[in-house]
C-alpha cells in the first residue's frame, strides 16, 4: 500500500509531457489527381442511380480475368451508392489538406472563403446522398445527386473552368468587383 501511494504521489510530482506536435504529411497528389480518384468516379456512380436502380438484380457478364472483374464486383446495390458518399463526403478533408497543389502547380485556393464554401457545400451534398442512400430509395438518390450537382459545378464554374488543365487561370480566385 505505501509502495502504490509513494508511486502516486511521485506521478503526481513529474512534470506533465508536451504534447507531440502533429507531423502534417505533404500530399502525395495533385487536387486534379484526388478529383480524377475519388471524385469522379464515385460522383458518376451516385449519379448512375438516376437511371439504374442498384438494388435490381444485376445480370451475370462473362469475366475477362481482370482485376476489374475480380474486385468490381466485391461490393454492390446500395452498398456502392453509400460508400461513394462516405468518399465524397469524407474527400472534402483531402481536398483541403495544407500543401495540395493543383495540377498547374499553385496551392490549392482552401483559405478561399468561396472555396471552403464549396467544400463545405460538398460535405453537406455527400452526406444528403447518404441519408437518401440508407433509404434505398432510387427516386430520393435520384433528387439528391441535384445538390451534388451544384456543388461540383458552382466550384468548377470559379476555380476549374478556366481554361486547359494546365492553365495558370485555374486555381485561382474570381477577380474582385
Amino acid at each position: 500500500m505505501a509502495t502504490a501511494l509513494a508511486s502516486a504521489a511521485l506521478a503526481a510530482q513529474a512534470p506533465a509531457a508536451k504534447p507531440q506536435a502533429r507531423v502534417v504529411a505533404k500530399p502525395a497528389g495533385t487536387l486534379a489527381q484526388v478529383m480524377r480518384g475519388i471524385y469522379f468516379p464515385n460522383s458518376n456512380l451516385i449519379f448512375d442511380v438516376q437511371k439504374n436502380d442498384p438494388g435490381a438484380p444485376k445480370k451475370k457478364t462473362e469475366s475477362t480475368g481482370s482485376a476489374t472483374d475480380t474486385y468490381g464486383g466485391a461490393y454492390t446495390g446500395w452498398e456502392v451508392v453509400e460508400n461513394a458518399a462516405i468518399a465524397l463526403t469524407d474527400g472534402v478533408d483531402l481536398l483541403l489538406t495544407p500543401g495540395r497543389l493543383c495540377q498547374n502547380g499553385k496551392p490549392v485556393p482552401s483559405r478561399q472563403p468561396d472555396f471552403q464554401k464549396f467544400a463545405r457545400d460538398m460535405r453537406k451534398a455527400g452526406l444528403a446522398v447518404l441519408e437518401a442512400a440508407h433509404t434505398r430509395n432510387q427516386e430520393k438518390v435520384s433528387d439528391a445527386t441535384n445538390d451534388l450537382a451544384d456543388a461540383c459545378s458552382n466550384c468548377h464554374e470559379v476555380y476549374r473552368d478556366k481554361g486547359p488543365a494546365d492553365s495558370p487561370a485555374r486555381c485561382s480566385a474570381a477577380p474582385k468587383k
